[in-house]
C-alpha cells in the first residue's frame, strides 16, 4: 500500500521514507479506525499492541483492508494535492488520521468500501474547527485529544 501512486501523491513524497514514517502513518490510520476506542498513550505502545493483534489477520481480511484503503484514496482524488500538507510543509498526520478514520468508519463496520468522496470544503471546515485545532496543537497523543480529533472529524465528515 505504501507504494501506491495515489498514496505517494497524498503524502507529497515520491519515494518511501527511509525511516518508515509513511508506513507508521498508514499503521496509525488503521489502528485508529479498527481499535481507536482502546487508544491510550503511548502511541508507540498502542501501535505495537495493534500490530500484534493484526498478526492473526488472514489474507482475505488483509485484502479487504487494502481495498478499503484504495477506496479511501479514491474518495480523496478530487482534493487539492497539498490537502494534508501543513504550513511547515510537512504531512499533517493528525488530519490524515482523523479524516481516514471518519471516512472509513461506516464502511469498515459494514464490511464494504468507501462509496462517497471527501469534499475540499469538509477538510477546510475540519482544519478551521477550533476543537480540532486545539486537540492538534499540544499533547497530540493524549487520549482526550486523540478522541476529540476523531469525534470532530466524524461530525464534520459524516457524509463520506
Amino acid at each position: 500500500m505504501n507504494l501506491e501512486r495515489d498514496w505517494r501523491q497524498l503524502l507529497q513524497a515520491k519515494e518511501p521514507d527511509v525511516h518508515m514514517k509513511d508506513i507508521e502513518v498508514l499503521l496509525r490510520g488503521f489502528a485508529m479506525l479498527m481499535d481507536g476506542e482502546n487508544y491510550r498513550p503511548s502511541m508507540v505502545k498502542f501501535l505495537n499492541q495493534f500490530s500484534k493483534k493484526c498478526e492473526d489477520n488472514d489474507s482475505k481480511r488483509n485484502q479487504y483492508l487494502k481495498g478499503l484503503f484504495s477506496s479511501f484514496l479514491q474518495a480523496t482524488a478530487s482534493l487539492p494535492e497539498r490537502t494534508f500538507i501543513n504550513k511547515n510543509n510537512r504531512f499533517n498526520i493528525a488530519l490524515y488520521e482523523a479524516a481516514f478514520t471518519a471516512t472509513c468508519a461506516d464502511a469498515y463496520r459494514e464490511g464494504r468500501n468507501v462509496e462517497n468522496v471527501i469534499r475540499r470544503e469538509q477538510i477546510e471546515e475540519l482544519k478551521a474547527d477550533e476543537d480540532f485545532g486545539a486537540a492538534s496543537l499540544h499533547g497530540t497523543t493524549q487520549t482526550d485529544n486523540v478522541q476529540k480529533r476523531l469525534q470532530r472529524a466524524a461530525t464534520i465528515l459524516s457524509t463520506c
